[in-house]
């Protein structure tokens, strides 16, 4: 008789399809794939895709050199053009991890170039996932709340849990001098400064 097909493991609620393994499925791996293509490629396709040939309009209206920008949401199209192909799951989560897709509408060369060496780099050189080989070392450090020096982007292909989302793309490369800087601004006013002195019933409504 045929042995029935094992179960899926479940890990804290949520059910892995494939290995079972949460540690084995998210693990970096070498990326062949995107080493096999050079990085003149990338900016190559960047070139094809700047504003100047795309959208020459408006990289009048908002003043910049259109050879030197293109539009940051089109950064997943770029990739499936230079492969030739639909990108694995791991390469796109590899490449969007160097590259701040929640900035400015537009990126600059020079940001994209710094993204594409780091996206290299971590694919020629992943990181192991065991971080200790001794639990007396892991005790020291956790004593003296040391972070280990293998950051988790080299060592993961995404986060492997919800607390490790805060810092994951603080290795994001930042846009140049001749970029857009995001501006942060602090807040204003909120709903609360906004209907300051009212009690919590006549707040929500009720007398």
């Amino acid at each position: 008789l045929a042995e029935a097909p094992a179960p899926a493991m479940s890990f804290f609620g949520l059910t892995y399809l494939g290995s079972g393994n949460i540690f084995r499925n998210t693990r970096a791996n070498r990326l062949d794939g995107l080493l096999a293509v050079p990085a003149e490629a990338f900016v190559d396709a960047f070139h094809q895709m700047s504003l100047e040939r795309t959208r020459s309009k408006l990289a009048g209206e908002i003043g910049v050199d259109g050879v030197s920008f293109m539009m940051r949401g089109e950064l997943p199209e770029l990739m499936e053009r230079v492969l030739g192909r639909v990108p694995e799951r791991e390469e796109l989560d590899v490449f969007l991890t160097f590259f701040d897709i929640t900035a400015t509408g537009v990126i600059d060369v020079r940001e994209f170039e710094d993204g594409i060496a780091r996206m290299r780099h971590r694919s020629e050189h992943p990181a192991s996932s065991r971080n200790y080989d001794s639990s007396i070392q892991m005790q020291r450090d956790r004593a003296k709340n040391r972070r280990h020096r293998t950051d988790p982007q080299m060592a993961y292909a995404k986060p492997l849990l919800a607390s490790q989302e805060y810092g994951w793309f603080t290795h994001q490369a930042q846009p140049s001098e001749i970029g857009f800087r995001r501006e942060y601004r602090g807040v204003q006013k909120t709903d609360v400064t906004l209907n300051e002195g009212r009690s919590l019933q006549s707040y929500f409504g009720e007398m």
